[in-house]
């Protein structure tokens, strides 16, 4: 479709383009990207193999709770079982305490 429409603004197939027609010959090749991973951000370090695990990326600045089920998706584990043991407080500022049963251990 492209050429074809070169053609019609005067280009012939083995002409450069530009001006003085000492543009490239040659089509630029395109790479076409089939995977559905995101591009990698400048300053970005790609996650990395080391042993069978993936490096996991920074959780920080997450909700405790979500990543953690992010980490249980990632390694295949069973969902954590949250209790709740106490809370305290005034209904506007709430503290609470859970008692969090994950691959048999209990975390409070």
């Amino acid at each position: 479709m492209g050429a074809q429409l070169m053609r019609k603004m005067g280009w012939r197939e083995g002409e450069g383009l530009g001006k003085n027609k000492e543009g490239s010959v040659e089509p630029i090749m395109v790479d076409f990207k089939t995977d559905r991973k995101g591009l990698v951000a400048v300053g970005e370090k790609a996650q990395k193999r080391s042993g069978h695990y993936v490096v996991m990326k920074d959780l920080s600045g997450k909700h405790p709770v979500s990543a953690l089920m992010e980490i249980c998706n990632k390694r295949r584990w069973s969902p954590p079982e949250f209790v709740l043991v106490d809370d305290s407080g005034p209904d506007h500022r709430k503290h609470f305490i859970f008692k969090v049963s994950l691959n048999s251990f209990v975390y409070c």
